[in-house]
C-alpha cells in the first residue's frame, strides 16, 4: 500500500515537472520583443548622416559581465563607438601675462593690458649671444653690489648691463587681431578673442575628430537631435528617435515580467522533479514489521 501511494505521488509530481518544462518551451516563443522604427541600423564601419554630418559606428562588442542585457542577450552589456568629424570645431590657447612665448622663431615676454585690450610682446634679449657678437667687450659680465656690468677689453671700463643692451623690439596686438601662435606642429593662425590681466585667449577653428560610446538604452544627441540606442543583436546597433523611448521602456518592463514568470515556472519544474525523486525513494524504504 505504501509503495502504491508513493508511486502515485511520483507520477503526479513527474507529470507536473514535465508539463512545467514543456510550457517553458512554448512560453519562450511568446517572449516580448523590442520592435522600433530606427533611423539607422548600423554594423561595424557602417555610416549614417544627420543634417549633413556623417557618423560611423565601430567597435560593437559585449562589455563586462553581469546581468542579462535586454538587447543582444545576457552576460554583459552591449556598447559601441560612434565617431564623426566636426569640420569647424573651436580651439583655444592662452598667452599668460609675464610669461614667454615664441613669436617669429624668437622668444618674447608677454604683457597684457585688460583696460586697453592689448597684448604686447617684448623681445627677450640673449645677453650671451650679444656679448659674443661684440668683440670690444668681454664674453662674461662682472657683478658688483648685485648689479651686472659689461667689461670693455681695452681698458676694463665697466658699463651697467641695462645701459649697454639695445632697446628690445616690441610688437602689440589688440582684441580681434590675427596672432601667429607657435605649436609643436607649426604656426597656427589664431584670433585674439579676449584680453584680461592674467593673459590673452586665442581662438581658431579647425576639424576635430569626436567619438562617443553608445550603450543599451543610452541617450545621444547628434547635431542637436536627440536619439537613444538599442542593440538587437551582438553585431548591430540601432539609432532611434527619442520619441520612441516610452515604447521601448514599456517593452523592457514586459520582458522583466516575462522573465520573472518564466523563472517561477522553472522553480515549479525543478521542485516537482525533486519531489518525484523523493517519492520514488520513499517507496523503497524498508517496512518495519
Amino acid at each position: 500500500m505504501q509503495r502504491r501511494a508513493a508511486a502515485a505521488y511520483f507520477a503526479f509530481f513527474l507529470v507536473i515537472s514535465v508539463a512545467a518544462y514543456a510550457y517553458i518551451g512554448v512560453a519562450e516563443s511568446q517572449r516580448p520583443a523590442v520592435s522600433l522604427d530606427a533611423d539607422a541600423e548600423l554594423t561595424n564601419e557602417s555610416t549614417f548622416t544627420v543634417d549633413g554630418t556623417e557618423y560611423t559606428a565601430t567597435n560593437i562588442h559585449m562589455s563586462g559581465g553581469g546581468g542579462g542585457g535586454h538587447g543582444g542577450g545576457g552576460g554583459g552589456s552591449m556598447v559601441a563607438d560612434l565617431s564623426w568629424t566636426n569640420e569647424s570645431s573651436r580651439y583655444t590657447a592662452t598667452l599668460e601675462h609675464n610669461a614667454t612665448a615664441t613669436y617669429q622663431n624668437d622668444t618674447y615676454r608677454v604683457y597684457t593690458d585688460s583696460n586697453e585690450s592689448t597684448v604686447t610682446l617684448e623681445e627677450e634679449l640673449n645677453v650671451s649671444a650679444l656679448l659674443a657678437e661684440d668683440s670690444s667687450v668681454q664674453n662674461t659680465l662682472a657683478t658688483q653690489n648685485g648689479t651686472e656690468y659689461v667689461v670693455y677689453r681695452s681698458n676694463n671700463t665697466q658699463v651697467p648691463l641695462s645701459e649697454w643692451l639695445p632697446e628690445p623690439e616690441t610688437v602689440s596686438f589688440t582684441t580681434g587681431d590675427t596672432y601667429p601662435y607657435a605649436t609643436d606642429s607649426g604656426t597656427q593662425e589664431t584670433t585674439i578673442a579676449e584680453v584680461t590681466a592674467d593673459g590673452a585667449t586665442l581662438e581658431w577653428f579647425a576639424p576635430r575628430e569626436n567619438t562617443i560610446e553608445l550603450s543599451e538604452g543610452g541617450n545621444v544627441t547628434l547635431n542637436e537631435q536627440q536619439f537613444f540606442t538599442h542593440f538587437p543583436d551582438h553585431s548591430t546597433v540601432q539609432i532611434v528617435p527619442i520619441q520612441q523611448y516610452d515604447q521601448y521602456q514599456e517593452t523592457l518592463d514586459q520582458q522583466d515580467y516575462f522573465h520573472e514568470r518564466k523563472n517561477g515556472i522553472w522553480g515549479v519544474s525543478i521542485l516537482s522533479g525533486i519531489a518525484a525523486v523523493l517519492m520514488l525513494s520513499m517507496a523503497y524504504l524498508p517496512v518495519r514489521g
